[in-house]
């Protein structure tokens, strides 16, 4: 809410502050400058129809001194008439008469031979005035008579004394009197009438502000004494406007304008043609009107702070921009459309804004800085926590926060050192990577691992990789270390990210085994994520992976062996003894069966898996085609139930363990199954939840025969995981087969582990005295593993 009415009081209050600087002296002097710029910038060429003739120093030296007699102008009058100008401006004040009647009478007489306009003289408030110029000493009787036209000649300079502005009308209410260069150009405006005015009011209307031709001597000038003596071409005189006025400096009246040149100022004769060029050419610098004015003046106040509120962190730019965007409106409306728009108001405004936003924010984040130094200062330390150094509290209660701060940047940096030794210490390499997979650090056991034993240098006790592993990308590193996956283990080639394509184990050239583990920290952003790799080794396990692969070996071929030769002998001997032939022959075989078990067992557990796309009709067939034998001589039918919709379904198996496995499932329904009985293999998809696609196969294997107690059935299923399963009752001597005990041995652990090397579930359904139903629920590609029982 604070924001929001500081945003509203700099929507009003500076527009309102601006309005009331933009007409201080200071902002009109800076505003007056860049428009006398402009106003070079945009002036003309001087009309060729305007010629002055000027009283110079030229003719002071041929004619005398300054005044000369009223005789010489009506000569020069005289001279001019033969010429037929257009008109001729005598920019003289001829308001007292002359020693001798006659010149005055000889003057008057010339100005009535072409059309001469004489000016009038502003009078001060105690000066005598006639009723038909009051305000004004006007040129003798005579004179006035015989001028085609007379009328004021005053410029109105501006607070700096530079005169840029005259009025076409001035003088009394209802007695305005129009300007003299308006009454040869014929552009007199009409007066308006202000019915407020006083009698006593000097009004002044119809602005002209001047458009200037070029520095001093713009215009063609033709020396006075010239023109008296005839050297002037006639031609050069015709049908012109002819301009008579002093030009010697310090002679009559020198007028500060923008562009007077290096003197700095212009003879009047000279405003005054440029004055009657503007008329004559209808050149007019405009000016809005007020309402106009303060909406430039406050519109871009109003815009940029628009712009601050959904941009505000590019605010120098906007204001820069908006002022910059003033200024080149400004330039462009003067030189384009000779109209004045003043920027330095606006321009202003937008620096004090730029300056209040600036303060405000740098206010706000000081204050969340400070508030968060003081939460970060409060936070515990925790275990590793030293107990602060005690100070003095500081007299200046802006020193707090930076106390505060300090305190907290230490106890970083502490936690970081802490940080730092304990990754040193890791006994699990460890590497930090940055998004591209570039090493940027990592602990000494990183670096005996990868850099085949070499140990970093002191001076990379820090983190810091050495120079032969910092920069370098971890994935073409460790490339050449993979291990070549087994057959049928997918690989991903196509991952977006090189921490999915780094699965699998590395071996190093001296036999050290490792896996890669990743997790990013720091952001969710790439440019600010890093990643933590870990390297844990796998050398211990895989040695001892090999001494249990070299045991299996032993057992199969040494053990199994000597059970061979046994049943070798025995068929070679038909003669020996019945009884003692049976007992060793039995025991032989269950010897070698266990021999085969556990070798099953030790496969199963093994990671030696080849996952292949596999015919799961097939498997079952297969498993069915391996029992027959043993089905027939125990006097049991197998029978295969297959699902029409579940006859071509695809896993993702090990076809050959997974055979193994419900042939075992088999062999024991068959076991326990009385003669004249049948075992059915069935196979069903399973639908997902609320009816969705299909998501599982479940295959399963019943008897018939005496079936289990839940006791029984949940020791079967839960026995601990490389325990042989328990034994259940088994027919004793004298009773039917398949009521007693039934021992489930290693066949039914190799079954558990096979199903879970799939990532299935294995359970099973038993009814004393009406057989057992064990199955099993395979997870099908592309769906999550089920793990309900």
């Amino acid at each position: 809410m604070r924001l929001v009415v500081e945003r509203l009081l700099m929507a009003l209050l500076l527009p309102l502050a601006m309005l009331g600087l933009a007409h201080r002296p200071g902002l009109l002097q800076m505003d007056a400058y860049i428009h006398d710029r402009l106003l070079i910038l945009a002036s003309h060429r001087a009309s060729a129809d305007i010629l002055i003739i000027a009283i110079d120093e030229h003719s002071l030296r041929e004619l005398g001194r300054w005044p000369w007699s009223r005789a010489t102008h009506a000569r020069l009058l005289e001279r001019l008439a033969p010429a037929a100008p257009r008109a001729v401006l005598l920019d003289l004040f001829l308001t007292e008469p002359s020693a001798d009647p006659r010149e005055d009478a000889h003057l008057a007489q010339a100005m009535g031979l072409l059309p001469v306009y004489l000016p009038l003289l502003h009078a001060s408030p105690l000066a005598f005035t006639s009723h038909e110029w009051p305000g004004f000493l006007p040129p003798l009787p005579d004179f006035a008579a015989q001028a085609r036209g007379v009328g004021h000649a005053g410029l109105a300079p501006d607070t700096d004394g530079v005169a840029r502005t005259l009025y076409l009308l001035e003088g009394y209410p209802n007695q305005l009197q129009p300007y003299v260069g308006a009454l040869m150009a014929q552009r007199v405006p009409s007066p308006a009438i202000d019915p407020e005015a006083m009698s006593t009011d000097w009004l002044r209307q119809s602005p002209l502000r001047l458009l200037f031709a070029g520095p001093r001597g713009s215009y063609r000038t033709v020396p006075y004494v010239s023109v008296l003596r005839g050297e002037v071409p006639a031609e050069l005189l015709r049908d012109k406007l002819l301009l008579v006025g002093a030009t010697a400096p310090g002679l009559g009246d020198q007028t500060l304008t923008p562009n007077a040149g290096i003197r700095g100022v212009l003879p009047g004769v000279e405003v005054h043609a440029n004055a009657i060029d503007n008329l004559m050419h209808g050149r007019n610098v405009s000016v809005s009107p007020p309402l106009w004015h303060a909406a430039w003046t406050v519109v871009p106040l109003w815009l940029a702070l628009w712009l601050l509120v959904r941009r505000g962190r590019h605010a120098l730019p906007i204001a820069a921009g908006l002022a910059s965007a003033c200024l080149l409106i400004s330039g462009i409306a003067m030189l384009a459309w000779h109209h004045w728009l003043p920027p330095v108001a606006p321009m202003l405004g937008l620096a004090i804004l730029y300056l209040l936003w600036s303060w405000r924010r740098l206010e706000s984040q000081f204050v969340y800085l400070r508030k968060r130094a003081q939460v970060l200062d409060a936070l515990p330390g925790g275990t590793f926590e030293v107990m602060p150094a005690r100070s003095p509290a500081p007299a200046d209660p802006a020193e707090h926060p930076k106390q505060a701060l300090d305190r907290a940047i230490a106890r970083l940096r502490r936690m970081q050192q802490l940080m730092d030794k304990a990754m040193q210490a890791m006994p699990v390499a460890m590497l930090i990577c940055d998004e591209e997979g570039r090493i940027g650090s990592g602990n000494a056991a990183a670096f005996r691992l990868l850099g085949a034993g070499a140990m970093p240098s002191h001076d990379d006790d820090d983190g810091i990789a050495p120079p032969a592993l910092r920069g370098v990308r971890l994935p073409e590193l460790i490339a050449p270390l993979a291990v070549p996956p087994a057959s049928g283990t997918p690989t991903r080639t196509d991952a977006a990210h090189w921490t999915d394509r780094l699965h699998g184990e590395y071996t190093t050239p001296d036999a050290r085994v490792f896996r890669l583990e990743a997790a990013a920290f720091s952001g969710d952003a790439p440019e600010d994520r890093g990643w933590v790799v870990m390297l844990p080794e796998l050398t211990a396990e895989r040695e001892a992976q090999r001494q249990r692969d070299e045991w299996r070996q032993f057992l199969s071929h040494d053990l199994r062996s000597p059970q061979v030769t046994i049943l070798s002998i025995l068929s070679m001997h038909p003669t020996a003894d019945a009884d003692m032939r049976s007992a060793i022959g039995r025991e032989a075989e269950r010897t070698l069966a266990m021999a085969e078990g556990f070798m099953d067992f030790a496969l199963a557990e093994s990671d030696d898996y080849r996952f292949a796309d596999t015919h799961v009709g097939a498997v079952l067939l297969d498993a069915r085609d391996q029992v027959w034998h043993y089905a027939q001589a125990h006097g049991v039918r197998v029978e295969a139930r297959i699902d029409d919709d579940a006859g071509d379904t695809i896993l993702r198996a090990d076809g050959a363990l997974l055979t193994r496995a419900i042939v075992n499932l088999l062999n024991n329904a068959i076991r326990h199954s009385p003669s004249g009985r049948r075992v059915e293999l069935g196979m069903a998809i399973e639908p997902g939840a609320n009816g969705a696609d299909a998501t599982s196969v479940r295959i399963s294997v019943s008897d018939q025969g005496s079936g289990m107690t839940p006791g029984q059935l949940d020791a079967l299923l839960h026995a601990p995981r490389g325990r042989r399963a328990p034994t259940v009752p088994e027919a004793a001597p004298g009773e039917t087969k398949g009521t007693g005990t039934r021992r489930m041995g290693l066949g039914f652990s190799v079954v558990r582990a096979v199903v879970q090397k799939h990532n299935g579930t294995l359970g099973a359904d038993s009814t004393p005295g009406a057989g057992t139903t064990v199955w099993l629920r395979l997870p099908l590609p592309g769906s999550r593993p089920s793990t309900s029982k």
